[in-house]
């Protein structure tokens, strides 16, 4: 039976990528064997992950017999919250095995970018791809700062929603003079009573 097109090209795309990649491909030599799927609107697809024979893992089609192990479904929904700091991990919702699951992340988190660009378009040039996704990302986690501040700024400014830092300290600081004269204030009544008496 022949390989479906779209699987063979996906498992010879990641394999072009794991090449370059020891740590990446680390986290996949326990799951030798396993069978996983894609479920990509109208087109699922099946993956196995093999070894090359030394000792090495890469992709390949799954053969139909194989018994699908964890299914990635991608969650479009999750891109605002990946856009605003989330992990790659939740773009995609997995069902089964969890050990894969968190394998294929750790994988995802640690590629690198230079090493799998540098034989298609040289050192400068990946190392300035890699450049500009890293500045990416700090650009997101400083934009998730910023909005954060920027939105408690309007709550406690604009719509006093929010009571102020400063304005909270100061508050209970009065309240806490106020309790000290109604101290001293009680203390002097009961003195002048027990003169009276």
């Amino acid at each position: 039976m022949p390989t479906p097109v779209p699987e063979s090209a996906l498992a010879a795309a990641l394999n072009a990528l794991l090449q370059r990649q020891p740590m990446s491909r680390q986290h996949l030599r326990r799951h030798v064997g396993k069978t996983l799927c894609l479920k990509l609107p109208l087109l699922p697809l099946r993956l196995s992950v093999e070894t090359d024979g030394q000792d090495d893992c890469r992709f390949r089609p799954a053969p139909a017999e194989a018994e699908t192990v964890l299914s990635l479904t991608p969650q479009p929904a999750a891109l605002p919250l990946w856009i605003t700091g989330g992990a790659v991990s939740e773009l995609f919702s997995a069902e089964g095995d969890g050990l894969l699951a968190a394998d294929l992340a750790k994988a995802l988190a640690e590629f690198d970018w230079v090493l799998a660009l540098r034989p298609y378009v040289g050192d400068i040039v990946a190392s300035r791809v890699d450049q500009v996704i890293r500045g990416a990302t700090e650009w997101r986690a400083q934009a998730v700062e910023s909005g954060a501040r920027n939105l408690a700024e309007y709550a406690v400014h604009e719509q006093a929603l929010l009571a102020e830092p400063n304005a909270v300290r100061e508050f209970i600081a009065e309240v806490d003079r106020l309790r000290e004269d109604v101290d001293r204030l009680e203390a002097r009544l009961s003195l002048i009573e027990q003169r009276r008496a």
